[in-house]
């Protein structure tokens, strides 16, 4: 027999320790999306993928070589980081960085051949004499804010730019760009009134320009062809959701979106409760009878809100099982009377598909009242991931 010294070396040598709690990315339903979006922007409009915060929480050098596989050959990003991160993973694609820089680290953008997005007369400025002491032509995009009122310059500060650009002999204005705040309404006159307030502003400059016009996202992907312009700058839509939610993909035609994400989990405990029972903390739930409960080793810690407390369903079985009491920091409990035969360690589908039912990002969304996006980054960034292939 083998001497507790010898097991516990083949257990460390043998056994990887894992989260009882995994995401798993279909690498093959991020391919497909970025092949459906392309036949709603087709050429010669350039498709920008979006893979900033990690990519929407499925991992951003994931994606990168999804789209890349796909086709893609523009990345956008949040962060420099991000785009160091990125170009040192192998991404051999333009890459922008959209939230600018401290100046500190400018170099990087000549290092990794990074494309900064410049909203900011300072950052210009400032980039432009780091050019110019390296010696090195830098392309940039400018922001305008027409009707965001987020990051950009002011559309009246057009003519302004233009001309300081001209001074700089090592900087080159590779695009210009903006941001639609209302896409996901297609009925909202104000996806037209903000296109037209990005043309009148940067109308002094011919379309015939080498710069890239951009404002297009995932809404005017999908519903807006006429502001597709040079290029589209897509997010959601990659990762399978449509930016109105489940009213869109019910409208929509033909081929579906595919979300890519899913999330499970398994049963850790079964436990019989009497009617007049409690459950989890502050007792926000009573049993009415004797009730059977699945606890569950998901939490708020685990990006699953504790908004969700009472609302939510989880599957179990192929079977819906509700949420009973508040949601822990690592567990939460769930209701499985009617639900015949659960026990101890079988498979529950907090995200994805279990038999016939289905439960995605826009259905968790609206039991804790947000949207598909934050479900994905929260869940995606706070459990162990691993992509699925398909070979």
């Amino acid at each position: 027999m083998a001497s507790l010294d010898e097991l516990e070396k083949t257990t460390t040598i043998t056994m990887t320790i894992s989260s009882y709690n995994k995401i798993t990315i279909d690498s093959a339903a991020l391919e497909k999306n970025y092949r459906l979006i392309r036949q709603h922007v087709p050429h010669p409009s350039k498709i920008m993928a979006m893979i900033k915060s990690d990519g929407y929480g499925h991992g951003m050098i994931t994606c990168a070589e999804a789209f890349a596989r796909a086709g893609c050959e523009h990345f956008g990003v949040a962060e420099m980081s991000e785009g160091v991160d990125l170009r040192e993973a192998g991404c051999a694609g333009t890459i922008l960085t959209f939230m600018g820089f401290d100046h500190r680290w400018s170099d990087y953008f000549f290092s990794h051949n990074l494309t900064p997005v410049i909203y900011d007369l300072a950052d210009l400025l400032h980039i432009a004499a780091v050019a110019e002491h390296r010696q090195i032509r830098i392309p940039i995009y400018l922001k305008f804010d027409c009707g965001m009122s987020r990051l950009g310059f002011y559309p009246s500060e057009f003519s302004g730019l233009v001309s300081r650009l001209q001074a700089m002999e090592h900087v080159e204005l590779a695009g210009l760009m903006s941001h639609f705040p209302c896409t996901d309404d297609r009925s909202s006159d104000n996806t037209t009134q903000v296109y037209q307030v990005f043309n009148q502003a940067v109308g002094t400059l011919s379309k015939e320009s080498l710069s890239v016009r951009s404002i297009g996202n995932s809404g005017s992907a999908l519903y807006f062809p006429q502001t597709h312009d040079d290029m589209v700058r897509v997010g959601i839509a990659l990762y399978g959701y449509y930016p109105d939610g489940r009213k869109g993909r019910l409208a929509a035609d033909g081929e579906l979106l595919e979300p890519a994400m899913s999330y499970s989990t398994r049963v850790l405990q079964v436990r019989d409760i009497a009617a007049g029972t409690g459950v989890s903390y502050g007792h926000t739930f009573i049993a009415e009878t004797d009730m059977r409960l699945a606890v569950l080793p998901i939490g708020y810690s685990d990006g699953y809100p504790r908004t969700l407390s009472n609302r939510a369903e989880v599957l179990i079985r192929g079977k819906r099982a509700r949420l009973r009491g508040r949601v822990c920091m690592n567990l939460c409990m769930a209701d499985i009377t009617d639900i015949d035969g659960v026990e101890s360690g079988d498979e529950v589908i907090v995200l994805g598909t279990q038999g016939q039912e289905t439960i995605d990002a826009d259905e968790l969304g609206a039991w804790c009242n947000t949207i598909s996006y934050e479900v994905l980054c929260s869940l995606g960034n706070n459990n162990e991931r691993e992509t699925r292939f398909t070979i």
